[in-house]
């Protein structure tokens, strides 16, 4: 799906200048997003941020391009963390970005190591919220900070599992809650790529194969049906200190 030129064209489409064309990204993460993020986790050149659930690679170096600081991507798919690696390199980040394959919840990094934590649209999927957060205090250096975005329930116990509210998961954590917004026109944008993935069904059995193409056919029937039961938001807290 990365190597899509038909995903490609259906995002840029969307989102015009508000695609991040250099991350690559196959999330809904937009350019304003990844500058919020970058200015919500508050590191500069000499300081080095942790990316949850990194992918291959694009939004980390994205938000380490526009700061300075460095990175170290995390992920559990070690296909994914072989295609960061390439991509830090190419893009001149080698010494500056590495990337290793570990469970969110278990990075394997040290304690008070990292001057910022980041995530991209992975925690709606993570069953052990409450263990990653955890684990995200700790790596985290006092006075760090967390952001991140995802989906959240517009009410408990209908639809979706997600948390309707992160702040009492975060605060309970130990982490002082800051913020929570939704981004603008994220739903009218995130229903016209689905719509846009049902109208290519035929381009993208072409060129994904029946399988892949059937996965998203599906998702792009499901999701806009979950949207009166969920929203998008962009969260951050910090460590005392």
């Amino acid at each position: 799906m990365a190597r899509s030129e038909t995903l490609a064209a259906i995002w840029r489409g969307v989102y015009g200048a508000d695609y991040p064309q250099d991350a690559s990204p196959f999330s809904f993460v937009t350019v304003p997003e990844l500058q919020w993020l970058a200015g919500a986790m508050n590191v500069t050149d000499g300081r080095q941020f942790a990316d949850l659930a990194c992918g291959q690679g694009g939004p980390s170096l994205f938000v380490a391009r526009q700061t300075g600081a460095g990175v170290i991507g995390i992920d559990s798919s070690l296909v994914a963390v072989q295609a960061a690696r390439v991509a830090a390199g190419k893009g001149g980040f080698s010494t500056r970005a590495s990337f290793i394959a570990a469970d969110a919840a278990a990075t394997g990094l040290r304690a008070e190591s990292v001057d910022a934590v980041m995530s991209v649209d992975a925690m709606q999927l993570m069953p052990h919220r409450r263990a990653v957060i955890a684990e995200v205090v700790r790596i985290l250096k006092a006075g760090g900070r967390f952001a991140f975005t995802t989906w959240v329930s517009r009410q408990a116990d209908v639809g979706p599992p997600f948390p309707v509210d992160y702040q009492p998961l975060l605060e309970t954590a130990g982490l002082v809650f800051e913020c929570c917004h939704e981004p603008p026109n994220w739903e009218r944008r995130e229903s016209a790529v689905f719509s846009r993935i049902r109208e290519s069904a035929d381009a993208l059995r072409a060129e994904l194969g029946e399988s892949v193409a059937a996965m998203l056919a599906a998702e792009a029937v499901k999701m806009p049906a979950a949207y009166p039961r969920i929203r998008r938001v962009n969260v951050a807290a910090r460590k005392p200190g």
